[in-house]
């Protein structure tokens, strides 16, 4: 894994798309698969949404708006 931070900044009403890496079954064993969390939210809301797109072998699109009331996510 890249440990490096990778930071991206967002404003109001802004939209975020996260693409995540896939691979070709057998290509690479699912533990060493790149995963990614979303951070900087309520404990509450963590523990409710649980955003962490994980789908080695299929593509996989996590969106989500950022607004400053009534927080949502757009899914998959």
């Amino acid at each position: 894994f890249l440990w490096d931070d990778y930071t991206v900044e967002v404003r109001i009403n802004d939209y975020l798309d996260i693409i995540c890496p896939h691979y070709a079954r057998g290509e690479i064993p699912s533990q060493e698969a790149e995963r990614y969390v979303l951070y900087m939210v309520e404990l509450e809301d963590y523990e409710n949404c649980k955003p962490q797109p994980f789908a080695p072998h299929a593509p996989e699109k996590f969106s989500e708006k950022f607004q400053r009331f009534t927080p949502f996510t757009l899914g998959k």
